[in-house]
């Protein structure tokens, strides 16, 4: 995939359209093992008193309100999006949990972080890596924000290696996933971009090496569900 096909504008106007269906659609093309995979990647971030957290492509809120769920009273969350509609449906999650004190969101570029150094315990972002277009800029900037000894968590989906699975992957997001998104969300083609972001992206060896290219240290990964997804998880320095 060029990089033409990942142009922020075009990604945003494509989340914006299918925001009020993304939960569904979620649930349904992953089988609902999504909120596993989410509540496994949260679980790598450090637990301390008082934590601030920082989710990239916070979206409507999964992961942040996660993060709040597994953490003690005092913890709290900053979501950045760049996409107002994810947003504006992820805020009213939030309100409804009654957790608008605890977590705050805003619009914002992951390459380009509006926040202060060493501000954050920690960097998590679930399945928007690959929607960014210099992806290794996107890992320094989680980098950035984060304390030194913080951790910074990738949850995203991989290129299935395993020959006996792998067929039978490609065939479902080549063909039956775009399908099943186009009639759950109305949005004629709003999932074709989606299985070529996902089998453009590299393995789990090559991105934990760009993750110890922007400087992270003890980079580990953890591939989920047949190697669908990995949690990715490197620690500042």
């Amino acid at each position: 995939m060029d990089k033409s096909a990942k142009d922020p504008q075009k990604i945003r106007t494509m989340f914006s359209t299918i925001a009020p269906r993304y939960d569904l659609l979620n649930r349904i093309l992953s089988l609902g093992i999504d909120r596993s995979w989410r509540t496994f990647a949260v679980n790598q971030l450090p637990k301390v008193e008082n934590a601030r957290f920082v989710d990239i492509a916070t979206g409507t809120c999964d992961v942040a309100l996660e993060i709040i769920k597994q953490h003690p009273p005092g913890t709290k969350v900053s979501g950045v999006d760049f996409s107002e509609g994810m947003l504006d449906l992820g805020r009213e999650k939030v309100k409804e949990a009654g957790l608008s004190d605890r977590i705050d969101v805003r619009v914002g570029d992951a390459t380009d972080l509006p926040f202060e150094d060493n501000t954050f315990d920690g960097s998590t972002i679930a399945f928007g890596i690959r929607n960014v277009q210099d992806y290794k800029k996107g890992i320094s900037e989680m980098a950035r924000v984060v304390k030194k000894g913080g951790k910074v968590v990738i949850l995203e989906f991989t290129s299935v290696q395993s020959r006996f699975f792998r067929p039978l992957y490609v065939f479902y997001i080549t063909k039956v996933l775009p399908f099943i998104g186009e009639c759950v969300s109305g949005k004629k083609g709003a999932y074709k971009y989606l299985p070529d972001s996902m089998l453009d992206f590299p393995p789990p060896e090559k991105f934990k090496q760009a993750m110890e290219e922007s400087g992270l240290r003890d980079v580990t990964f953890h591939q989920l569900s047949f190697g669908i997804s990995a949690v990715h998880v490197g620690t500042v320095k």
